[in-house]
């Protein structure tokens, strides 16, 4: 690849590595990859984005091999202020929307690369490394029960009682086993209780039958601030049903219940 169209792609330009002479537009007649290097993102810490989309299957190592390669290309040009994710997704069909993405050896989305430390890590690496131990006396082991309640006209809303802090903000989804129904609300504990607004089907009574209730709640950077000195601020101190993404814990329970 020649040094002008890697200067094109840190620009923010896509550029491709080539098997012949250039040609118009992306093919598997004409180019192996594509490489796409876009501009930081200044609202998110100055975070920039590599996208490599290849166009015949490859393994997963062979995807993090790659990436690791244009990121050693894309800091060596311009090194960035702000950390580097790099993705790798696999394009069969032109049409738009088809992208799979790959995923890495350990399970990983991603590639990201700290200019703190100048080491690369895949995402999982990433989260272990910036989770932080529970402050001292500080542990919540998040419980959550659930009930729903049918009301008269046959709509249905989830009511909850939980050990979650005070104002701490959850989304809660309700998903029809084996059909296309999906509604969501944003809900925030009062008191050690929540509860939804009425779900309905398309403003008729919801079907009997089996659905899951999920629960799940946003970085905890987004929460207010009591709520971090509860929690810890980047989640710390909760155990139980969560998950974790870039170092923060966050609350994800799913349970299966019943409406009559």
């Amino acid at each position: 690849m020649s040094s002008l169209l890697k200067i094109l792609g840190v620009l923010g330009i896509t550029i491709v590595a080539c098997s012949q002479a250039m040609a118009a537009g992306y093919s598997s007649l004409t180019h192996y990859y594509a490489v796409e290097y876009l501009k930081p993102n200044t609202s998110m810490g100055d975070v920039s984005i590599i996208n490599i989309t290849v166009n015949r299957k490859i393994t997963s190592s062979e995807a993090e091999r790659l990436l690791k390669e244009e990121i050693q290309r894309a800091t060596a040009l311009f090194p960035p202020k702000g950390e580097l994710m790099a993705y790798s997704w696999l394009e069969t069909n032109p049409a738009a929307g088809s992208e799979e993405m790959i995923k890495l050896p350990d399970g990983s989305n991603f590639l990201i690369y700290s200019p703190k430390t100048k080491t690369v890590q895949t995402e999982k690496q990433y989260d272990t490394s910036k989770q932080k131990p529970p402050q001292a006396g500080k542990g919540i082991k998040v419980d959550v029960s659930l009930e729903l309640e049918r009301g008269a006209d046959g709509r249905v809303r989830i009511l909850g009682a939980t050990n979650l802090p005070q104002g701490m903000t959850l989304m809660i989804g309700l998903r029809k086993v084996g059909a296309k129904y999906l509604v969501q609300d944003k809900v925030e504990v009062i008191n050690g209780r929540i509860s939804t607004t009425w779900f309905s089907d398309g403003g008729k009574a919801l079907p009997s039958g089996a659905y899951e209730v999920s629960i799940s709640s946003p970085l905890p950077a987004l929460q207010p601030a009591g709520v971090r000195a509860v929690i810890g601020q980047t989640g710390e101190n909760l155990s139980g049903p969560i998950g974790t993404s870039m170092g923060s814990k966050m609350v994800d329970l799913t349970v299966k219940k019943t409406i009559p």
